[in-house]
């Protein structure tokens, strides 16, 4: 169906392709003409446009995804599941039941524990999200960045499969939430626009530098200990809580949690750090890969 798509000629008012310019025409801003190889040109319709095709795509690669396995879908559920259960037995039974958060603290970790699996299962996806359609990026009608938005959406389903752990956890500790609870969806919107950010300035740099992809792998190990996962934002100390409003992640996890544990809320200044951190990696992502569009299909 996408092969038969029918889409109008450039005009004479359009202009030629420039790496990371807007060269639509006045009289049609959905769509760009891109150069490309043999001396063709090939019509880059908007990620508006071409939305069918992007949901066709991602439901092929979730299915794709889980049909060899025989659990299938479950699997959604059971990797985030195994990893706080873990963490659970290790600081809650091993340690003595420290004072590492609010309780009970296996909702407390679980709370937490799905954003930054959805978190860091995006942003690491995100560094293959050119490499495995280099060939096809010079030619295809697709938007560039249609890869990264295909890979987002694609983690953010399976985040969505495993929401049902916080039911789970919720039955298991009998512990449910108040009306701050709507605050968890601000967390996942604020979320969202962060790893849309840092999957295209991911995915840009890991195709031109493939060591990049690496580097990536470790600041994310690391970022794992220094955002609030495993403990409280209250337990950091005053004179270095300022220093760590500037990691997004704390203010979303804390959010992500008010709804179960209002005594959770920090100041609005550390909301309004996140999100502002979180809008300027956004910025930082599209401006990013705007300027390297060019050479990332001039090297596909």
């Amino acid at each position: 169906m996408l092969g038969r798509a029918r889409l109008p000629r450039p005009t004479a008012g359009s202009r030629s392709w420039i790496a990371g310019r807007n060269c639509s025409p006045p009289s049609d801003r959905s769509r760009c003409p891109v150069a490309a190889r043999g001396g063709r040109i090939v019509l880059r319709v908007s990620i508006w446009r071409s939305r069918q095709a992007l949901f066709l795509l991602v439901r092929r690669d979730l299915s794709q995804k889980y049909r060899k396995l025989r659990l299938g879908y479950l699997w959604a559920i059971l990797e985030p599941l195994g990893m706080s259960v873990t963490m659970w037995f290790v600081f809650e039974i091993l340690l003595g039941g420290r004072d590492m958060g609010q309780q009970p603290y296996y909702l407390f970790l679980t709370v937490a524990i799905l954003p930054w699996w959805w978190f860091t299962s995006g942003i690491s996806s995100s560094t293959r999200a050119f490499v495995g359609f280099s060939r096809t990026l010079p030619v295809s009608v697709l938007p560039t960045q249609f890869s990264v938005v295909r890979v987002l959406i694609t983690r953010t389903f399976d985040f969505l499969f495993s929401l049902p752990l916080i039911v789970f956890a919720m039955l298991v500790t009998w512990t449910f939430p108040g009306i701050n609870i709507g605050f968890f969806l601000l967390a996942f919107l604020i979320q969202l626009v962060l790893m849309y950010g840092l999957s295209l300035l991911v995915a840009s740099w890991s195709f031109l530098v493939p060591d990049f992809a690496r580097i990536v792998r470790i600041i994310l190990r690391a970022a794992f200990y220094l955002s609030p996962v495993l403990y409280s934002l209250a337990l950091i100390p005053d004179e270095a809580r300022s220093a760590a409003a500037l990691n997004p992640l704390a203010g979303i996890l804390t959010l992500y949690r008010v709804g179960w544990w209002p005594e959770e809320h920090v100041a609005m200044t550390g909301y309004a750090i996140s999100f502002g951190v979180a809008l300027f990696f956004l910025i930082a992502g599209i401006v990013t890969f705007r300027r390297l569009e060019h050479r990332i299909l001039k090297e596909a």
